[in-house]
């Protein structure tokens, strides 16, 4: 008869143990692939709402800065609008106290410009 060839076959235990061992690692990876998920989430949350707690304050502060710059400009102007209309005052007296007349006519078409419009 022919030669008969000797196959070594596997021990189903020791296969059996290294597939356990295999499934046992995947898991073991699965689980720190999402306990570091949940870490990496964690912490981009918490930078987005830092980010979020920093740019509510900086339009905040910018908002305070422009209102205060707004009553500034406001107060100016109306200064400028005190002082200019002080020294026309002025200037319609000294007017009136020289020529009465001339103090009504321009009185008069200051009136007239300012109803008129």
């Amino acid at each position: 008869m022919g030669k008969q060839v000797e196959v070594n076959a596997p021990d189903m235990g020791e296969v059996i143990r290294n597939i356990l061992q295999a499934e046992a690692r995947a898991e073991e990876i699965r689980e720190r692939g999402r306990a570091e998920s949940k870490r990496l989430i964690a912490r981009a949350e918490a930078e987005a709402a830092a980010i979020e707690a920093r740019a509510e304050e900086d339009v905040t502060a910018r908002l305070r800065q422009l209102k205060t710059d707004a009553e500034l400009d406001a107060g100016k102007a109306s200064l400028t609008a005190k002082e200019e209309c002080e020294g026309e005052k002025r200037r319609l007296e000294e007017l009136a106290k020289e020529n009465s007349t001339e103090a009504v006519k321009i009185i008069l078409g200051k009136l007239s410009e300012k109803y008129d419009r």
